[in-house]
């Protein structure tokens, strides 16, 4: 009689575990879903004019820095600025990171109105500079 409990209880056992073993799989199967489901929404074609506006400007400015940083040609440089602006865009998306920094509030016409002052002050110091060479 104590042969047959025991192999009672491990087949008990056994059917808990295969229900264990299915929900856990569910489980996994459901998360897996979700973090596709992120993904696509992550992608580009459903990002906003404003975020991929972003992450241009993102893009630009690394690729500058990276210009002037290394040896890469400016063409080089620029581009991997603006494709690792984008694959982070699409990373930081979908991973949901968020560092408490807040949110960007950045419009257009003060995207316009920075370039005109930034050409405006270039222009201004290509003057000076013309001046400073020119011997008087």
């Amino acid at each position: 009689m104590s042969a047959q409990t025991v192999a009672e209880k491990a087949s008990a056992a056994a059917s808990e575990t295969k229900e264990e073993i299915k929900d856990v799989g569910k489980a996994a199967e459901g998360k897996l879903e979700q973090l596709w489901q992120r993904i696509d929404e992550a992608r580009l074609k459903n990002r906003t004019p404003d975020e991929i506006v972003g992450w241009l400007i993102m893009g630009l400015l690394v690729g500058g820095i990276l210009a002037r940083a290394t040896d890469l040609r400016r063409w080089s440089a620029l581009t991997f600025g603006l494709i690792g602006a984008f694959l982070g865009g699409i990373v930081a998306h979908v991973t949901k990171l968020d560092l408490g920094l807040g949110p960007v509030l950045i419009r257009y016409e003060d995207l316009l109105v920075s370039l005109v002052g930034a050409v405006l002050i270039l222009l201004v110091a290509r003057r000076f500079m013309s001046r400073k060479k020119k011997p008087t």
